[in-house]
């Protein structure tokens, strides 16, 4: 079984979806690391599941949801600026 590093980003307009897809991506077990950003890692059948989730709660015709595999390399080799793993007030 192959763990992939991935990185989840949406621009979804309707607030129940956004949310909807917040709670499902962290049911997958991965982390917040924007407002509409995600990361972890995952196994190549959860990525399968997991795209079967998003294409249920999205709109096609009006959201867009990118799904970015990265090598732990370049995770490693990100750029960070400002604090981060910081919990802002829009999650509460």
């Amino acid at each position: 079984m192959t763990i992939l590093k991935i990185v989840v980003v949406y621009d979804i307009s309707d607030n129940g979806k956004r949310n909807k897809l917040a709670n499902e991506l962290k049911k997958f077990g991965l982390y917040r690391i924007q407002k509409s950003a995600f990361e972890g890692d995952i196994d190549t059948q959860r990525v399968k599941n997991l795209i079967r989730v998003i294409n249920d709660i999205v709109d096609i015709k009006t959201d867009i949801v990118h799904i970015i595999p990265l090598g732990i390399r370049d995770w490693e080799r990100r750029i960070v600026i400002g604090k981060e793993g910081v919990v802002g007030e829009w999650l509460a």
